[in-house]
C-alpha cells in the first residue's frame, strides 16, 4: 500500500473511532466541531442531494452550518441545521434548513431536508 493511501486510511479510521467512542450508542450528542472537513462534506452532500431530488429547480448552496447532532447506530445518523442560499449570489444570507442523513461504510442516505424557522425546535 502506498504511504499516502495508508495515511488517508488510518486518518479516516481514527476520525471515525474518535467520533464513535465519544458518543454512546443510541443517544443524540452535539457535534463538537461543526467546522470539521467531514461535517462540511456531509452538509454539502445534503444540499446537493436536495438539489438533485428537486431536479435542480431553485438550486441551493451551503452557506454555513449552525448546529449539529450525531447518533451512533449501525453507522452514524447526523442532524444538521444549515444555512443555504439560492443561486450564485454570494451576498445572500439564505434560509435555515434542517437535514438528517445516515452514513454507513461510505454510503450516505438523505432522510429529509426541510426549511425551518429560527427559534423553533
Amino acid at each position: 500500500m502506498k504511504p499516502v493511501k495508508f495515511f488517508v486510511a488510518i486518518t479516516t479510521i481514527v476520525a471515525f473511532l474518535s467520533t464513535v467512542s465519544a458518543n454512546p450508542v443510541g443517544g443524540w450528542q452535539p457535534i463538537e466541531n461543526i467546522h470539521s472537513y467531514r461535517v462540511q462534506e456531509i452538509a454539502k452532500f445534503a444540499v446537493g442531494m436536495h438539489n438533485l431530488e428537486n431536479g435542480f429547480k431553485h438550486r441551493l448552496r451551503l452557506v454555513s452550518i449552525r448546529r449539529g447532532l450525531v447518533q451512533v447506530v449501525d453507522g452514524l445518523n447526523y442532524k444538521l441545521d444549515v444555512m443555504a442560499a439560492g443561486g450564485n449570489r454570494l451576498d445572500s444570507d439564505g434560509s435555515m434548513y434542517r437535514t438528517e442523513f445516515y452514513v454507513r461504510r461510505g454510503a450516505m442516505e438523505l432522510k429529509y431536508f426541510t426549511p425551518i424557522f429560527e427559534g423553533l425546535n
